[in-house]
């Protein structure tokens, strides 16, 4: 099940639908991050994890990129 998890309608729920991970992927893809899962070491579930870029605000980038024009 963990290769499928982020797949629409992947799910062993009777309730759910499959598409929170599917979603949650779809997002954080689309700002340039990654979404992973392992198993848990019991055996019971499993652990998810993202990171998503860490960026400056717009702000400071303009300020720089102004800086930087004026140095070349």
């Amino acid at each position: 099940m963990l290769q499928k998890l982020f797949t629409k309608f992947a799910t062993k729920s009777h309730t759910g639908t499959g598409l929170g991970l599917f979603i949650s992927k779809s997002i954080i893809e689309a700002h340039g991050g990654r979404i992973w899962a392992d198993n848990n070491k019991d055996g019971k579930g499993a652990s998810f994890y993202f990171s998503l870029p860490l960026i400056k605000n717009p702000e400071q980038q303009s300020l720089e990129r102004n800086h930087n024009s004026k140095s070349q």
